[in-house]
C-alpha cells in the first residue's frame, strides 16, 4: 500500500533518523512514499538565473544563426571563430597562381527553429586575433561580429538533401588571392601559415533558424581553386580542413535576465549560455522529522514541461542536475558519477524530466558539508540551441520502508 504523507501532519515530529548508507539506492520494496511539492512546501524553492558564459572551444557542433521570433526568450544569436588548416605541407603553387573560385563547405547535422529557407545571409571575416587549439575559450571570449562588415561572402546555399546536408558558401576571389599571395614560403606548414592567416569568423542573418555545422563532416572543407602558368586552363586546388586540430570557438550573445519574458509560476532553461534554474531544498529538519523511523529506499526529483511550449521550439532531450559545493562550484551528483546515466535519469519522457537523487539526498540530510543548492542545466548547452519552459511545481518523491 502506498501513502502520501502531508507535510502539515509531520512538521511537529521530532527530527532524527538515518539509515545505513549501504542501503541507499537498493531496489527495495517501495512500501510507502512521501511526495513533497514546491506548491505546498515553502522549503522547496526555485528561480531562473542567467548563465554568464559557457566553455565553447572545440565543440562538436558549430552553431550558426539567429532567432528573433521567440516571444519568451526573445533574441538569440550564434556565430563562430575557426582556423583553417592546410591538408599538406610544402605546397608548390607554381608560377603566378591566380584564383578561379573559393568554396567553403560544411556538413550540417541539423537545425533548430523555422525552415532552412529562413536563413538569409552570411558574413565571412578574416580574424585579427590569434586563437589556439590548446587554450580555453568561452562563449563571451570574443564578441559576435556584426553582419555587414568587410565580408568576403558572395553567395550560399543550404541543401535539404538528408543524405548530403550541406551549407555551401562562395567566397570572393580576393579572399583566396590573399592566401595565394603568401606564396610557397607562407604555406610551408600550418605553423607558418597561422602566423600569416589567423582564421575566419562566420556570422549569419536569419529570422528564426539555428544551423548545426559539423567541422569534421565528410563534406566540411575550404578549397581555393586556381590556375598557374604551368597548368594553363586546368584548375588546381589548395585544400584546407575545418575540423581535426583546427581551433574553433562557438560565440553566443549575452542573455541577461531582463531579456526573458517570465511568468512567476514557470522555470526557464536555455542552451547557448542562456538560462538555468537554481533549486533549493530548505527545512531539512522538517524532512528528517518525516523520515523518523524510516529507511530511505529511493528519492526522485521531477520537473514538468509546460503544455504547448514545445510546439515550435523543441525541448531539450536531456537536462543535468548538479549540486553547488561550498566553494560555489558545480559538482555532478554521485547518483550520476557512481550509478551512471541510465540510473540517474534526466531525459525527457512523457512530458517530464525525472532524476534519481537518492545518494545526494542522503548526503544532504547527513553531511554538513553538503549545500542545499542544486542547478538544473541544459545538457549539451554549447552544441544545441534548445530552450524550454517548465512548471515551477517541482516534486520531490521519497520512497521509504518502515524500520
Amino acid at each position: 500500500m502506498n501513502k502520501i504523507i502531508s507535510l502539515g501532519l509531520v512538521i511537529g515530529l521530532i527530527a532524527v533518523s538515518c539509515t545505513d548508507p549501504n542501503t541507499i539506492g537498493l531496489e527495495l520494496h517501495l512500501e510507502d512514499e512521501i511526495i513533497i511539492s514546491s506548491a505546498n512546501f515553502e522549503g522547496l524553492t526555485s528561480a531562473t538565473e542567467s548563465e554568464d558564459s559557457l566553455r565553447t572551444d572545440e565543440a562538436l557542433n558549430l552553431i550558426l544563426g539567429e532567432i528573433h521570433d521567440d516571444p519568451t526568450f526573445v533574441n538569440s544569436s550564434a556565430g563562430f571563430y575557426t582556423q583553417i588548416l592546410l591538408t599538406e605541407n610544402n605546397t608548390d603553387l607554381g608560377t603566378n597562381p591566380t584564383v578561379d573560385s573559393v568554396v567553403l563547405s560544411y556538413t550540417y547535422s541539423g537545425s533548430y527553429g523555422a525552415d532552412l529557407a529562413n536563413f538569409t545571409s552570411l558574413d565571412i571575416l578574416v580574424l585579427q586575433d590569434d586563437i589556439y587549439k590548446d587554450s580555453v575559450y568561452y562563449s563571451t571570449s570574443y564578441p559576435i561580429p556584426v553582419p555587414g562588415g568587410m565580408s568576403y561572402f558572395e553567395s550560399f546555399s543550404v541543401s535539404n538533401d538528408t543524405e548530403k546536408p550541406l551549407l555551401k558558401v562562395k567566397l570572393s576571389n580576393e579572399f583566396g588571392q590573399d592566401i595565394l599571395d603568401l606564396e610557397n614560403e607562407g604555406l610551408k606548414d600550418n605553423e607558418v601559415f597561422l602566423e600569416n592567416f589567423k582564421g575566419i569568423s562566420v556570422v549569419a542573418s536569419a529570422q528564426n533558424t539555428m544551423l548545426y555545422l559539423n567541422p569534421n563532416g565528410s563534406n566540411s572543407f575550404l578549397k581555393i581553386y586556381y590556375h598557374n602558368e604551368e597548368s594553363g586552363s586546368d584548375t588546381l586546388s589548395l585544400d584546407f580542413e575545418l575540423g581535426g586540430d583546427a581551433a574553433r570557438i562557438n560565440l553566443f550573445n549575452s542573455k541577461p535576465l531582463e531579456n526573458l519574458v517570465q511568468e512567476d509560476d514557470k522555470i526557464y532553461i536555455q542552451s547557448m549560455a542562456g538560462y538555468k534554474a537554481t533549486i533549493t531544498v530548505n527545512n531539512t529538519d522538517s524532512i528528517k522529522a518525516m523520515l523518523a523511523g524510516k529507511a530511505i529506499n529511493k528519492v526522485t526529483m521531477s520537473f514538468d514541461v509546460e503544455q504547448g511550449s514545445t510546439s515550435e521550439y523543441a525541448a531539450h532531450d536531456k537536462l543535468f542536475l548538479v549540486r553547488v559545493d561550498e566553494e560555489g562550484k558545480n559538482v555532478f551528483l554521485t547518483d550520476y558519477t557512481i550509478e551512471g546515466e541510465t540510473h540517474f535519469g534526466g531525459r525527457l519522457e512523457d512530458g517530464k524530466y525525472v532524476f534519481n537523487i537518492t545518494r545526494y539526498f542522503y548526503q544532504l540530510l547527513n553531511n554538513e558539508s553538503y549545500t542545499n543548492d542544486l542547478y538544473l542545466l541544459s545538457a549539451g548547452a554549447a552544441v544545441n540551441a534548445n530552450r524550454m519552459i517548465l512548471e515551477k511545481d517541482i516534486k520531490l518523491t521519497i520512497h521509504y520502508s518502515e524500520l
